[in-house]
């Protein structure tokens, strides 16, 4: 199946309001961006292609150009005066004032860096391509090479202590050191898929996600891997949790995925954008930023839900899920549904192999007729099925994109 998105329209759609979850701000540049790091709601940072480095310390309402003589793919802030960031040619820079200047550092390498971190203002790493792991135990003085054991180009890295963290790369490559990176050791991912980035929120819980809407997750410190369900099979490219129960990943064509239960579902969030996503951060359980293709930052304050208020002060007297119109359609049509009672509510697409496509709702909303707006454009031709399911009231409708 080809690459999907749904779009749930964030403006008025006739009579019926949406709040945004996530809203684009002015990045003031064309160009790529890469990797987005803050160390707080307000203060952080943006970096991509030629050179290309924004700060903001408004939270996003103004974001300000700062100076850098190359590509950066990675950027990583100990807080709000000291950080650091890589991109091809083995390049590191480091800046001690915010950002004002930038000085290089030598890597020892020529290899295109893609990721960064540290955990302390000593205690750094960088790798890249071809497996390519470079540390550091003086702040960036002298970075010293690292065995990987692979060739394959490392995209991610996530350390939580001074002598334990994981990278991940292509392949289904995911290393682990347990000695701050005298040895790394590959892990069995249990997949072949380039696993694009890797986040761990303690020692033993983590994620990674890669191509084609893979979701990997490990319990027992990257020991073990399995599979978990994501509603897309798009590329995804970045994740980020902020307790055990609560994360975010961002890929192409705008995807957002949300979970609030360790990734047993994930469900799709509205990012309003279809530009490719590849750096996420969230600097709090409500506040978080992405970025992306064409100089694209979206940023959310709610945690990226988006909310549906009834069409009117109507309250329906009986459950009921209307027939989507148009139908045919060709490739928006709206779906339309009365909920007489309080209380959670599902709305979920399946394709005719009864494979989910997306969660639209899964939320509680109070009593009213709500419509959605649904946009197919990434689907292909054929019968879908849509299902509004709430306590004990369920029912399917069929409908039909013809392109």
């Amino acid at each position: 199946m080809k690459t999907y998105k749904f779009l749930i329209l964030l403006l008025l759609l006739n009579g019926t309001q949406f709040t945004q979850g996530w809203f684009v701000q002015n990045s003031g540049t064309p160009y790529n961006l890469s990797s987005v790091f803050f160390v707080n709601d307000n203060t952080g940072w943006a970096v991509g292609d030629l050179g290309t480095i924004r700060k903001t310390t408004n939270g996003g309402s103004n974001w300000v150009a700062q100076t850098a003589s190359s590509a950066m793919s990675s950027v990583f802030f100990l807080d709000a005066m000291t950080g650091w960031a890589c991109g091809p040619g083995g390049l590191i820079v480091t800046t001690t004032n915010g950002g004002t200047n930038w000085i290089t550092q030598i890597s020892g390498t020529s290899a295109h860096l893609r990721a960064i971190y540290f955990v302390s203002s000593a205690k750094g790493w960088s790798a890249g391509d071809g497996g390519i792991i470079r540390g550091t135990t003086n702040g960036g003085s002298n970075w010293n090479a690292q065995t990987s054991g692979v060739v394959d180009a490392l995209f991610s890295i996530c350390v939580m202590s001074e002598t334990t963290g994981f990278i991940s790369g292509a392949s289904g490559v995911i290393l682990k050191t347990v000695n701050g990176g005298t040895n790394w050791v590959l892990q069995n991912s249990a997949t072949t898929n380039p696993l694009y980035s890797v986040n761990f929120i303690n020692l033993f819980t983590g994620w990674a996600v890669g191509y084609q809407g893979t979701i990997r997750k490990s319990t027992d410190g990257g020991m073990n891997w399995f599979q978990q369900t994501s509603p897309v099979s798009s590329w995804l490219y970045g994740v980020h949790f902020v307790n055990d129960q609560t994360g975010w990943s961002v890929g192409t064509a705008g995807a957002v995925l949300k979970t609030q239960n360790s990734g047993a579902n994930w469900i799709i969030q509205t990012s309003g954008i279809g530009d490719n996503l590849y750096g996420l951060r969230f600097s709090s359980s409500t506040t978080g930023y992405a970025v992306g293709t064409t100089g694209r930052i979206i940023k959310t304050t709610n945690g990226g839900v988006t909310f549906l208020l009834p069409v009117n002060t109507e309250i329906p007297s009986e459950f009921l899920l209307k027939q989507n119109y148009p139908n045919p359609f060709n490739p928006l049509t709206k779906i339309s549904f009365n909920i007489p009672l309080a209380q959670n509510v599902r709305l979920e697409v399946f394709d005719i192999e009864s494979k989910s496509v997306g969660v639209l709702v899964n939320e509680s909303l109070k009593p009213g007729i709500y419509n959605y707006e649904f946009d197919a454009k990434q689907l292909s031709s054929g019968v879908y099925f849509y299902v509004l399911n709430s306590g004990k009231f369920m029912e399917t409708k069929k409908m039909i994109l013809i392109k």
